[in-house]
């Protein structure tokens, strides 16, 4: 389970929109020397992030929870993230190496960019429609 704390910050029926503490710069172990992923995750993640969910457990504004999400969520998320546009740039490739001619490098580098750029397209469309998943497998529990 990967857990964050957060602040309730709107309430609405049996919806809360929550706002994300981030203590740690990746979220990973806590070291700041020397880490790669700690440069990078002070760089970008210091943006407060919000996130609205399900209140099943009945808390109200300014109450500290804790988000968790399976891990599991996480891995098949980052596979369609990074694997479909790369998929999509491959069947774009040998899609124009088998319609041109052999010495085409130029048109197989269209096919490569048309195709992941088709994936990226892709994966935009498909995480809007699958919002309602995290909506749905993502849990509060109250501190």
């Amino acid at each position: 389970m990967i857990e964050e704390q957060a602040v309730v910050i709107f309430k609405e029926d049996d919806q809360v929109s929550v706002e994300i503490m981030r203590t740690k710069p990746c979220g990973l172990c806590g070291k700041t020397q020397g880490c790669g992923n700690s440069i990078w995750g002070k760089i970008f993640s210091h943006k407060r992030n919000k996130l609205s969910i399900k209140n099943n457990i009945g808390v109200k504004v300014g109450d500290r929870v804790m988000l968790t999400i399976e891990e599991n969520y996480l891995l098949r998320s980052s596979l369609l993230l990074y694997g479909l546009p790369l998929l999509f740039l491959f069947i774009g490739m040998v899609f124009m190496d088998t319609i041109t001619q052999k010495n085409s490098d130029l048109w197989v580098l269209v096919g490569a960019i048309f195709g992941m750029l088709s994936g990226l397209i892709l994966v935009k469309f498909l995480a809007r429609k699958n919002h309602d998943r995290l909506y749905k497998e993502a849990m509060i529990t109250k501190i």
